[in-house]
């Protein structure tokens, strides 16, 4: 038996959209199967990796996990890792910005180097939209389940890019 390919949405892929606010009855329904379409979280994850996303989390995991979201300058879904959760303290250049109790500040795994020499560009996350409202969170990724060679789970424990 074959499984079912989720449907395409910019950076991600999912099986259906739902509501920013919506009640944890309807959070629970999906979307919980993402396939991811960009490169800016290699190595950790890559184009084309499948993953299962706990849609029921209602608040910012801790740093280091993995997050589906909503971008706030598109709503178009994207992954991420939580760099500096809810009331911590992001160093800029400029000085630094302390976190409200509902805000958290993501990161791209992939070095900008990296992703510019792919011809990608900079990645898109915290740097260039801000902090990132709970209300934008859909979930945390947390198992890789294709392709097979890759399967496993999403390690939380690794440590965050500590660039702002």
């Amino acid at each position: 038996m074959t499984e079912p390919k989720p449907r395409s949405t910019a950076g991600l892929r999912h099986e259906r959209s739902m509501p920013r606010a919506a009640p944890l009855r309807e959070r629970a329904r999906g979307p919980w199967r993402v396939v991811v379409r960009e490169s800016s979280m290699v190595p950790t994850i890559e184009a084309g990796d499948w993953l299962l996303v706990d849609p029921t989390t209602a608040r910012w995991p801790r740093p280091g996990s993995i997050v589906v979201f909503r971008e706030p300058d598109s709503d178009l879904l994207a992954i991420k890792r939580v760099a500096v959760g809810p009331g911590g303290r992001v160093d800029l250049d400029e000085g630094h910005l302390i976190l409200g109790a509902d805000e958290a500040w993501l990161l791209s795994d992939a070095p900008d180097a990296e992703l510019l020499a792919a011809g990608a560009g900079r990645p898109i996350d915290s740097r260039r939209y801000g902090p990132v409202p709970v209300e934008a969170l859909v979930g945390r990724a947390w198992l890789r389940y294709g392709p097979i060679r890759r399967a496993g789970l999403l390690d939380p424990d690794r440590e965050p890019r500590s660039r702002p």
